[in-house]
């Protein structure tokens, strides 16, 4: 079988894994997915220099090597290897790895991990199924870990660093990480070895690391996960090239606050636990194989056993916590407790005996031993310390043992007490790091004498020790020959150089309000120096502004200029005098918290942002009062966004050109001149194509052939700091260092001496207490690189587009455009028309179904025509010259008439008579004609006779209404003289509802056809059917007529007429 490689992580594949559609992590090469932005031609590396602080909260996270005097601490997601020269100068080395670094020696996973990041604990804890598994040992590994396509979660981008060990031998260096998926880091520590490749990675714990433990002869590691993990795991180093394998595991689910080898015998101690691991001694001791790793790794070929243990007889200390262990031989060790009380532990020939020896005032958190003088350092709660001989505390294990209930002078646990976390014996010096972290580095000999606040106070080591909240830059010279300055949310300023000396130290008093326990404790928010460097202003959260002098340092005046430091949403104009500074100008016009503010063109504009989502732009006025000038804002424009910006800044050498960062994660940039949008991008990453959101923007200018202009922020999202190439949106180069969020960052240029050149540093403060300095270099890419680039690019983009490949033109016009339209045609036509309806259709009977002519009296018996086609769809024509057709076998005639025609005649004979009737002259639209007019005439007339009799007024102008009511009666009446003989004249509807159904005379109206020849016989059809009825004895009622049948259908119209019968009747 053709040996395949594998990457470090393996995984065993079980029996019913099934492939999975989504996602493809394929071994088989895909292409890579484009990226938006065009690639930069420019390569950019953030390297870190210099940590200022620690995040060291636990003994766990610090370790010494004391030939070596060298110490370990952990600073957010990296470790700090510190040296101490002989006058106590310290030198720092600093080690991390990102998520996917490969580490030099692959380690097998004996739990079967999954590949990808799940939650849920697939491993297999029992006997049998370990048995089963072979051990766990494969050669496969996971491929989908090696496929660059893997997207990581934002769990697993950044691990914050909680514990460190440095190996007797001083080689090696283990880090362990927290949170989720964490790995345990074996770094060389040779001044030439990588500093971000790890030589081997752990990964089977799967919550967090708590501790870290190297045996006395650096062949052991012990790793201790957290209470949620429960598991101790102790691994067999190779001496030579740090390879590690899984030699022995249990279970350990106590709380664990210190471990530590004593010989082959681990100890570890807690909270009501003191517990002795002893390790199965294996055929072949592990310093006699030889050190190949390829011979390390096949020698091991067993499953690993049970790490056997057994608890200590605590008696009298059952309640206590044990919260420090220092090794003092093979056989002895010191433990302390949180009480007071130290401990001496003996395993002399097996038999572990835990013996109480002394008793002191304070409560013990740290221990350490110098081994050849046998002296013991102990530090506790207050920042106490205390130094014991091993020859008396032998001599105390054979008195009788104090009883720990005895009044010990215990501090509150709960007080915030500065207490000691570690202690460390170097030779010459004394390392210690307390719960403020703060560090210290006294001499051996002033250390543990009693009296120990002023030795520390000269001893500190300078850093914040609580959360830091920005950074700002000095112009050279200034009066502290910094370079930088810091702050801290408890008013501490700090001044920096590039190397991160402490060039000086002050403090901002800050005001505490005592109204209640509920009350917010003050901060200090923000700092800013002025162009001279000789004054500092500050502002804190209560809203208190202060003026202060650099030198000497101090108050120089304080105003309350906000009720919530910027969330009242006011932005107050102050005039700086010699030494205050006075108010001039409130604006008012935000309705969110001011975020930010900005001048522009040297004060000419003033800009603020607030999370209202606008960017409000002021310009400057000045009027002359009194012999002096007076300066305002007034606001000119406003920037409306579509979300809240969180930062702004402005591009140097273009001063109109305003950069924002909004919520969105877009960075977009407006001309402040026209307010108009001008570009943006969303600041994703090249890796994972992750969106982020940016805060503290800065703009570099470009340097010609070094650098082009480029965008620094930071990002809240993953805390790790990002720099952009400005012009082509692309991402050169990103670094994760802050295990809390980063709160600000700044870009600081100086040339190198001799040199033309400039170099870049990046200063960085987080959360986490820490400062970090960054230096940014920015080399163009080789041809050869860009060429290739350039190749892929044109593989990729075809030469020219066909035109049939492109989708078809459309344009779809709206309603609101169609109804446009129809507006302008309406607008053409001032007298709206109604649509005229389709020609009626002349039935054209067959000859076999004519009869002869009827006689003239049969017009009792006719009925109008069929109503006409109402619908749409235009009526077929019919051919005069067409042939008759036969008749149908489904139609009959009932006495001469058609059976269906008389149906609908019954059907249509209820419609209105006014409905049916049309005038020779009548137009197809009524709309404006004589009748629309007469029946709206009529219905006001009514409407008004109604209002007449209810009021009790008499009209203003009912003369003229009356001369206009005569001179239509009179018209009304030659229009009836005049038209008395014709056939047609309509009754009017009005008429007909006075009389009361009196009508005793048949009317019959005749529609015209548009044929001449046919008008004569058409009259006198008529006549004859206008014949009033003989008698009347009832009251006549309407029947429906009989269509009037001829033999000349072609040039006779059949009417429709409203005929009675002879008694009135139907």
């Amino acid at each position: 079988m053709a040996s395949t490689p594998w990457n470090t992580k393996s995984k065993i594949p079980g029996s019913g894994a099934t492939l999975k559609i989504t996602p493809a992590n394929s071994p088989v090469l895909r292409p890579g997915t484009r990226s938006p932005s065009k690639p930069s031609p420019h390569q950019s590396v953030l390297s870190l220099q210099t940590v200022i602080g620690t995040t060291t909260a636990t003994p766990n996270g610090f370790s010494s090597h004391e030939p070596s005097r060298s110490f370990a601490l952990c600073v957010g997601s990296a470790a700090i290897l510190a040296d101490i020269d002989i006058d106590g100068t310290v030198n720092q080395r600093f080690f991390r790895a990102r998520p996917t670094a490969t580490p030099v020696n692959p380690v097998v996973s004996f739990y079967n991990q999954p590949a990808s990041p799940t939650t849920p604990d697939n491993r297999v804890r029992s006997v049998a199924s370990r048995v089963g598994n072979g051990g766990g040992i494969s050669p496969a590994a996971d491929w989908a870990d090696s496929s660059g396509a893997r997207t990581w979660t934002s769990r697993e981008r950044i691990k914050a660093v909680t514990s460190v060990a440095i190996s007797p031998n001083g080689r090696f260096l283990a880090v362990g990480e927290t949170g989720y998926n964490p790995r345990v880091l074996i770094f060389s520590t040779a001044p030439d070895a990588p500093r971000d490749i790890p030589l081997t990675a752990l990964t089977e714990h799967t919550f967090g690391v708590r501790s870290l433990a190297f045996s006395s002869n650096s062949q052991y590691l012990a790793t201790l996960g957290d209470m949620n993990d429960g598991f101790l795991f102790v691994w067999q180093i190779n001496l030579r090239t740090g390879a590690a394998k899984l030699h022995s595991t249990n279970k350990c689910t106590s709380f664990i606050r210190d471990m530590c080898w004593m010989g082959q015998t681990l100890i570890t101690a807690g909270v009501r636990h003191v517990k002795v691991w002893r390790l199965d001694s294996r055929p072949g001791s592990p310093s006699k194989l030889r050190p190949n790793s390829d011979n390390f790794s096949s020698s091991f070929s067993g499953n690993p056993k049970a790490l056997s243990g057994r608890n200590c007889l605590l008696g009298s200390l059952g309640e206590h916590t044990f919260t420090c262990i220092a090794s003092v031989s093979d056989c002895e060790a010191i433990i302390c407790t949180d009480s007071g009380a130290v401990c001496l532990l003996d395993d002399t020939e097996g038999n572990q005996k835990l013996t109480l020896v002394k008793l002191v005032p304070f409560g013990l958190t740290s221990v350490t031993v110098a081994p050849e003088s046998g002296t013991v350092w102990l530090g506790g709660r207050g920042r106490k310390s205390l130094k014991l001989r091993m020859e008396d505390i032998r001599e105390w294990t054979k008195l009788r043992s104090p009883s720990p209930s005895s009044p010990v002078d215990t501090i509150n646990p709960k007080g915030k007490v500065p207490t000691f976390i570690s202690i460390a014996y170097l030779a010459t010096h004394i390392v210690t790091v307390d719960s403020t972290k703060a560090i210290h580095v006294c001499p051996v000999d002033a250390f543990g004498n009693g009296d120990d606040e002023e030795i520390l106070r000269d001893s500190l080591v300078p850093a914040h020790r609580d959360q830091v909240l920005g950074v700002g830059p000095l112009k050279l010279p200034n009066v502290y020959m910094a370079d930088f300055f810091t702050w801290s949310c408890e008013g501490s300023v700090n001044f920096w150089d590039m190397q991160g000396r402490c060039r000086a130290s002050k403090k901002v008093e800050l005001e505490q309000l005592v109204w209640g326990e509920d009350e917010v404790a003050n901060e200090l928010k923000v700092i800013r120096v002025a162009e001279d460097t000789n004054t500092f202003v500050s502002g804190d959260r209560y809203g208190v502004l202060r003026v202060l002098s650099a030198e000497p340092w101090k108050c120089l005046n304080e105003v309350r200029a906000h009720a919530s430091s910027g969330r009242d949403r006011m932005v107050q104009l102050f005039k700086k005098t010699e030494e205050t500074f006075e108010l001039i100008q409130t604006m008012d016009d935000h309705v969110g918290a001011v975020g930010q503010l900005l001048f522009m063109n040297d004060g000419e504009r003033l800009l603020s942002c607030s999370a209202d989502r606008t960017v409000i732009v002021r310009e400057k006025a000045t009027r002359d009062v009194d012999s002096s000038t007076v300066v305002a804002y007034l606001m000119s424009k406003v920037i409306t966004l579509k979300v809240s910006p969180l930062s702004m800044t402005i591009t140097p050498g273009d001063p109109d050109n305003l950069v924002l960062s909004t919520i969105d994660r877009h960075i977009q940039r407006f001309d402040v001149t026209s307010g108009r949008h001008v570009h943006s991008f969303k600041a994703t990453d090249f890796e994972t194509n992750d969106a982020v959101v940016m805060s503290s923007l800065t703009v570099a200018s470009e340097i010609p052939g070094q650098s082009p202009r480029i965008l620094v922020g930071v990002s809240t999202t993953d805390k790790s700091i990002r720099v952009y190439d400005f012009e082509r949106d692309a991402l050169l180069t990103k670094e994760f260092g802050h295990s809390e969020g980063v709160s600000d960052i700044i870009l600081l240029e100086r040339r190198k001496d001799n040199t033309h050149e400039v170099g870049r540093t990046l200063v960085s403060t987080g959360l986490d207490g820490v400062v970090m300095i960054w230096d940014l270099s920015i080399q163009q890419q080789q041809a050869q690189e860009l060429s290739q680039g350039n190749i892929r690019d044109e593989e990729e983009t075809p030469s020219k587009e066909l035109v049939a490949a492109k989708p078809p033109l459309r344009r779809i016009l709206s309603r609101s455009e169609l109804a446009g339209f129809r507006q302008d045609g309406l607008m053409a036509t001032p007298t709206p028309i109604r649509e005229q309806s389709p020609p009626r259709i002349r039935k054209k009977t067959s000859r076999y179904t004519l009869t002869p002519s009827l006689p003239r009296n049969i017009g009792r018996n006719d009925s109008p025509p069929p109503l006409p086609n109402l619908r749409r769809s235009p009526a077929p024509v019919l051919d005069p010259r067409r042939s008759p057709s036969p008749p149908s076998p489904k139609t009959r005639l009932i006495n001469g008439v058609n059976h269906r025609s008389s149906i609908n005649n019954l059907r249509n004979s209820s419609i209105d008579f006014r409905s049916s009737t049309r005038s020779r002259n009548s137009t197809p639209s009524e709309f404006g004609s004589l009748n629309m007019s007469t029946e709206q005439v009529c219905r006001t007339l009514r409407a008004y006779r109604k209002k007449l009799h209810s009021s009790t007024e008499y009209p203003r102008g009912a003369k003229e209404l009356e001369r206009e009511l005569n001179l239509t009666v009179h018209a009304l009446s030659e229009r009836a003289a005049r038209h008395s003989s014709s056939p047609d004249t309509e009754i009017d509807s009005s008429e007909k509802e006075n009389k009361d159904n009196h009508t005793s005379n048949g009317i019959a109206v005749h529609k015209q056809s548009g044929r001449k020849q046919a008008s004569s016989s058409s009259s006198s059809t008529n006549a004859s059917l206008l014949a009033p009825s003989a008698k009347l004895t009832k009251v006549a009622r309407r029947m429906p007529s009989t269509p009037l049948l001829s033999t000349k259908s072609g040039t006779r119209q059949v009417s429709r007429s409203r005929s009675l019968d002879a008694d009135g009747e139907g």
